[in-house]
């Protein structure tokens, strides 16, 4: 297996890093000082002579360390999608992880596990969003920084659960591939390649990130208004009640980068918002794409949910087995855009991680197919892994009903 490896001088890591934080904007928290009698950050936010470490994180906020950290706790445990573009044991310096790793990406996290079979014996804390992290299951673990989502800061905001990390004196910054992809998606990468010592090795992912992004979107930048083409994205089509479809964030802010109709807004601006089978013939969307997963251990056998089985625990021919699966719901037969061949499914992980530049590659030739007849996302994914990865490549993770 190879990876592209940074060549970046080690970094002497010292156990018990401090740290304290500011804000660059008004963005809720004022951050929190450092565990091990951090130094405060200097009033007019220059850098604290002590600070071995300056970083920036998703929330504009600007945290500094006494120490390089060595104790990480990925209260997102699908940061590890980062860790696995840094370096090759994406475990190395973490020391616990959300369990939303394991529910929501079980087959990634056994590729995880190749690498690092101890890796199995990690703590995992529990799902911060969903309020059944407490301060003291954090402390127990001794961490230097707790590296959180912008999907948790809403919450703990709310539930004063940020304020007690305060005075708790924890340390703690926030990553987002989810509410702002393309534009937060660098500065996640860049923050995690600083707290892991592998700032290099990040840079080289943002330069082939930003490159990708900008071929992408620069062949759609002078598209005509009259020219926009339709498309609404399902999420977790067939894992839960129809139906949940993209606004303005994650996959649906990827559609308004391609200067498509986003349909999801015009439903809400929330991230996410139900509607009926009924309203989704009436929208009779022009292009449909849906989310799959792996959610369905079984994959040998058919599952009782009607989702589109993409993954590594996947293939072409599950996919384009289960592909219908999502159709079967009660009316939606009714609907054009798959008696088309325009109707795609894509890997529902790709919304909350830095691969998410593929799914932007995926639509766009599927959306606009003659502005993009040479570029191939399942390729160049798979692709992807051979340079970047430092485990093999298996799966599917894209679905077109017009390859059957």
């Amino acid at each position: 297996m190879k990876k592209i490896l940074a060549a970046v001088a080690a970094t002497a890591l010292v156990f018990g890093a401090a740290g304290c934080s500011s804000d660059s904007a008004d963005n809720g928290s004022n951050g929190s000082n450092g565990s091990n009698g951090a130094s405060q950050v200097n009033q007019d936010g220059t850098k604290a002579e002590n600070s071995a470490l300056t970083v920036h994180d998703a929330a504009g906020r600007t945290v500094e360390f006494a120490e390089q950290p060595e104790r990480i706790i990925l209260a997102e445990g699908r940061n590890t999608f980062v860790t696995s573009i840094l370096q090759d044991d994406p475990f190395e310096n973490v020391v616990a992880f959300g369990s939303d790793l394991t529910k929501a990406a079980p087959k990634f996290e056994e590729k995880l596990y190749g690498l690092n079979p101890a890796a199995k014996d990690l703590p995992e804390i529990g799902n911060i969003a969903k309020g059944d992290v407490t301060v003291e299951n954090l402390l127990a673990q001794d961490p230097d920084v707790v590296v959180m989502s912008l999907d948790h800061k809403d919450g703990a905001e709310k539930t004063g659960f940020l304020d007690d990390l305060d005075k708790a004196g924890v340390t703690y910054v926030f990553t987002d591939f989810r509410q702002k992809p393309l534009e937060n998606t660098t500065t996640s990468v860049k923050l995690l390649g600083d707290l892991l010592g592998k700032t290099e090795q990040a840079e080289k992912f943002n330069d082939f990130y930003e490159g990708k992004v900008k071929e992408i979107t620069d062949r759609v930048a002078d598209v005509k208004d009259e020219d926009r083409p339709e498309a609404l994205v399902w999420t977790a089509a067939g894992m839960m009640d129809c139906c949940s479809v993209s606004a303005d964030k994650n996959f649906g802010s990827l559609l308004d980068a391609l200067h498509a109709k986003n349909l999801g807004e015009d439903i809400t601006s929330a991230e996410n918002n139900t509607l009926t089978a009924e309203k989704m013939i009436e929208m009779q969307p022009e292009n449909l794409i849906v989310t799959g997963g792996e959610w369905s251990d079984e994959t040998d056998k058919t599952p009782d949910v009607r989702h589109v089985q993409l993954g590594y625990q996947s293939s072409p021919d599950k996919a384009q087995e289960t592909l219908d699966g999502p159709l079967e719901t009660p009316g939606l037969d009714l609907l054009e855009a798959p008696k088309n061949d325009k109707y795609f499914a894509v890997y529902h992980q790709f919304y909350d991680n830095p691969f998410n530049v593929f799914a932007l590659e995926a639509f766009a030739k599927w959306l606009y197919p003659d502005k993009f007849e040479d570029m191939d996302a399942a390729k160049d994914f798979e692709d992807f892994h051979k340079d970047w990865l430092p485990f093999d490549y298996s799966g599917a993770f894209f679905a077109h009903n017009g390859d059957k």
